[in-house]
């Protein structure tokens, strides 16, 4: 068999690709089309002025080789290639030269694979499915072939998932390797998540731009509904309370021994009863430490909150009616929005304090700078019409702060609240 240049190749690859796009490979073309490129598109220069004169003569050797066995026409014009065009009749030796299968036989094969995921999951039916309607209508699915595999299989472990799992060891579990989704696969998958799954209340306030730090946000956010942690995942809780397991286990505590647990083992709650008068959710685990009160009972849960989370808040809540509900965070959009977050999955009407635009001006000296993307979600939250005299004062002063010098400087008052 003749060995061919990458040139020539580079030329029957650019032809084949233009006939399997179209609708002639498909059979919906009524007129007769033909498939050409021009020189330059193959060897970039050759219309150049400045053109090694030895190079463009071996490039048109190349071409009137591929000429003399018919696999192309060449079109002329003063002395230059202006046109090579296929020819239609020898496209199956293309794909041999090539070592390429054809387009529609590898169509088939990627919706066997998607098929072969349906009834697994409700999320990854609408992906496949999608997947399968691109293919029957000649167009490219999501992910190449080998990519869609390790995809599917990282969505399906990932969906059907009952227990904590640590990102490295969800990596060794599908991939062998515990390094490679984190470089590879976790945006991917997470893409598909948030795509086909139904998030927005979840996501609400979390920018869906390119912003890297909005990007892995939203990724930590995704996976954690599925119980997939980067680190390990703990509910900090501080005051007077008695936690009730359902292996009847009973945990007392108090103000002088704050408590964490797993994510996990609060899968088994019962019930917890508070004996505190108000309970208030606590963004930043620093501002957790430092606060002490008697009358109120403390929880960190860090930043956004999954679903298991809201859950939890809920069933504290339906058990200790009466009980006032506040939330400590920082004082910048995110901060507002995750009041947000936790009023709309939970249903209670929690109050931020320590949140208002007198705090940030007290504390204007330690106030840092607003980020462009700040600004985008402050605007946002007053379109929405949300604490509109704070986020003014933000917008106003360009400033926003971090909750911990709050919580160092105020530490007497908040048992005043």
């Amino acid at each position: 068999m003749k060995t061919f240049s990458e040139e020539q190749k580079r030329l029957l690859e650019n032809l084949l690709n233009q006939y399997e796009k179209s609708k002639t490979y498909t059979g919906e073309n009524k007129i007769s089309q033909t498939f050409g490129a021009a020189p330059g598109k193959i060897f970039p220069g050759y219309d150049s002025d400045f053109a090694d004169v030895d190079s463009v003569r071996d490039f048109e050797y190349q071409m009137e080789e591929l000429e003399a066995v018919g696999l192309i026409t060449i079109k002329r014009g003063k002395n230059v290639i202006e046109k090579l065009e296929a020819n239609p009749e020898r496209w199956q030796e293309y794909y041999t030269i090539l070592e390429r299968q054809e387009r529609r036989i590898l169509q088939n094969i990627q919706m066997e694979l998607y098929q072969s995921y349906l009834g697994k999951n409700a999320l990854l039916d609408r992906f496949c499915h999608e997947q399968i309607s691109r293919l029957r209508a000649n167009k490219r699915a999501a992910f190449e072939m080998e990519d869609a595999r390790v995809i599917l299989d990282l969505c399906r472990f990932i969906l059907g998932n009952q227990r904590d799992i640590l990102e490295r060891e969800l990596s060794i579990a599908v991939l062998g390797d515990s390094k490679r989704w984190e470089k590879k696969y976790r945006s991917r998958v997470c893409s598909v998540l948030e795509r086909y799954g139904n998030f927005n209340d979840l996501l609400l306030g979390i920018s869906d731009g390119e912003d890297k730090e909005d990007k892995r946000e939203r990724e930590k956010i995704l996976l954690a509904e599925y119980q997939v942690y980067a680190n390990p995942s703990y509910v900090h809780f501080k005051g007077n309370a008695e936690f009730l397991f359902d292996d009847g286990q009973r945990i007392r505590m108090n103000h002088q021994m704050p408590a964490a647990f797993s994510t996990e083992a609060l899968a088994h709650l019962d019930s917890v009863r508070v004996l505190d008068k108000r309970v208030m959710t606590i963004e930043n685990l620093t501002s957790f430490n430092r606060i002490s009160q008697e009358q109120a009972f403390l929880i960190f849960l860090s930043g956004y909150h999954n679903s298991a989370k809201q859950k939890l808040i809920r069933k504290i809540y339906d058990a200790n009616p009466g009980i006032v509900w506040q939330h400590f965070g920082d004082i910048d959009p995110d901060g507002f929005y995750i009041v947000e977050n936790l009023r709309k999955g939970t249903g209670i009407d929690f109050r931020p304090v320590f949140m208002e635009a007198s705090v940030l001006n007290r504390y204007l000296a330690y106030a840092k700078p607003l980020t462009e993307r700040d600004r985008r979600k402050a605007r946002s939250l007053l379109s929405k019409e949300m604490y509109g005299d704070v986020v003014r004062y933000m917008l106003d002063t360009g400033r926003k702060l971090e909750q911990e010098i709050v919580s160092w400087m105020e530490e007497k008052n908040f048992s005043c609240l």
